[in-house]
């Protein structure tokens, strides 16, 4: 792991932003299925979502958004198409809400980090994204 990305998650917990605790992420009440139900009391609030993360997060949300949306479509390694598989993939999991995607550096070279910012986010679908950049992939 890069040492800025720990530096990073560092940072948040400091500020009580915590990371999202993958025991937490699979079958919670408030988590979103595919067919766009979510189940909680009534409407979830919507916050803004900034997640900054690197080429192996990358390569695992992008992979969970293959899984999720189409396994045949084109992969998800430009700004532009990241944007559209997650404002996708928050359509498709009963959400609204804007993606925005930097890649940072802009150029080719590594290192590089990708910094995504969701305006208007239902919390959960936010987690689900989070988890899918760890590995966990959407629940279906």
């Amino acid at each position: 792991m890069w040492p800025f990305l720990s530096r990073t998650r560092r940072h948040l917990h400091r500020f009580g932003a915590a990371s999202p605790d993958p025991t937490q992420l699979a079958g919670t009440a408030a988590q979103p299925s595919i067919d766009g139900a979510v189940s909680a009391d009534g409407p979830a609030p919507c916050s803004d979502v900034v997640l900054t993360i690197g080429r192996v997060d990358l390569d695992r949300l992008g992979t969970a958004l293959q899984a999720l949306l189409d396994p045949g479509m084109a992969r998800p390694d430009t700004p532009d198409r990241l944007e559209a598989a997650l404002a996708a993939a928050v359509e498709r999991l009963g959400g609204a809400g804007r993606p925005r995607v930097t890649r940072l550096p802009p150029a080719l070279y590594t290192p590089e980090a990708w910094q995504v910012r969701m305006t208007s986010l239902d919390p959960a679908i936010g987690d689900a994204i989070r988890g899918a950049t760890h590995g966990l992939g959407f629940v279906r």
